[in-house]
C-alpha cells in the first residue's frame, strides 16, 4: 500500500531506460514522500479499526462482552489503537531502508529528479493526498485494488491545470519506471508488516487481556 508513487503510470506509459547510481539525498526524499509518517500513522490506525472489526465478527464472546460494555472498546481500542500505530512508525526507518535499497539498484539519477519534481508539484501533491485518502477508506485491499481505485479517485478530482502536468509525468521514463518497481515495493510493503504483526501479536493480545481487565474492575467498583 506504501507505493503511491506508482499512480502516475498507470495513466500512461513510456519506455524504460538503463539504471545508473544517484545521490542518496535524492532517494531518501523519495522515500520520506512514499511513506510519510503522518499518511503512515492513519493508515495504520485505519488498519486497526478495520482488524478489530473482523475479529469481532469473527469472536461471538468477544462481541458479546464489548456489546455489553460500550466503553470497552473505546478505552481499550483505543489505547490498543496507538500502541499499535507507535510499533509501525517507530519501525518506519527500516522500510524506508528498504524501498530506498530497491530506488537505488532500479532508478537512474533523472527518474529520481523527475518524480521529486512531480510529487512536489501541485498536482503531484493532490496525486499522493488522494491516493492515501483512498488507501486508508479501504484497508485491506489487494495493491491493485488500491491503485484502480485510487486512479478512479484521482482522475475524478484533477482539473484542467492539472492534466499537463499529470500526462507529462505520466508519459515519462521515470514513471514507467516506477509502475515496473510497483510490485517490488508492494511485496517489500507487505513483509515489513506482517513482520512486525508477527513480532508484536503475543505482546498485544497481552495488553488486550490486562487492559480489559482493569477495565472491567474498575467499572465493578462504581
Amino acid at each position: 500500500m506504501l507505493s503511491a508513487a506508482a499512480l502516475a503510470p498507470a495513466v500512461a506509459h513510456a519506455a524504460a531506460p538503463v539504471a545508473a547510481p544517484m545521490p542518496d539525498a535524492n532517494i531518501d526524499k523519495l522515500v520520506a514522500l512514499m511513506a510519510p509518517e503522518d499518511a503512515i500513522s492513519r493508515l495504520a490506525g485505519k488498519a486497526f479499526d478495520a482488524g478489530m472489526d473482523q475479529q469481532l465478527a469473527a469472536d461471538s464472546q468477544m462481541k458479546a462482552n464489548f456489546d455489553a460494555n460500550p466503553g470497552l472498546r473505546e478505552q481499550v481500542g483505543g489505547q490498543l489503537r496507538s500502541q499499535f500505530t507507535a510499533i509501525l512508525i517507530a519501525a518506519l526507518p527500516s522500510l524506508r531502508t528498504q524501498l530506498g535499497g530497491i530506488l537505488q539498484q532500479e532508478m537512474t539519477a533523472a527518474e529520481i529528479v523527475d518524480t521529486l519534481t512531480f510529487f512536489n508539484s501541485p498536482t503531484g501533491q493532490k496525486v499522493r493526498t488522494e491516493v492515501y485518502e483512498t488507501m486508508g477508506s479501504a484497508p485491506g485491499q489487494s495493491p491493485q485494488e488500491v491503485q484502480q481505485a485510487a486512479i478512479a479517485s484521482v482522475m475524478a478530482k484533477m482539473t484542467a491545470e492539472d492534466y499537463p502536468a499529470l500526462m507529462a509525468f505520466g508519459a515519462s521514463p521515470a514513471a514507467q519506471k516506477m509502475g515496473t518497481l510497483n510490485p517490488k515495493i508492494s511485496a517489500a510493503s507487505k513483509a515489513w508488516a506482517e513482520k512486525l504483526v508477527a513480532e508484536n501479536r503475543d505482546k498485544m493480545k497481552a495488553m488486550a487481556v490486562k487492559l480489559t481487565a482493569d477495565y472491567l474492575a474498575r467499572k465493578g467498583t462504581k
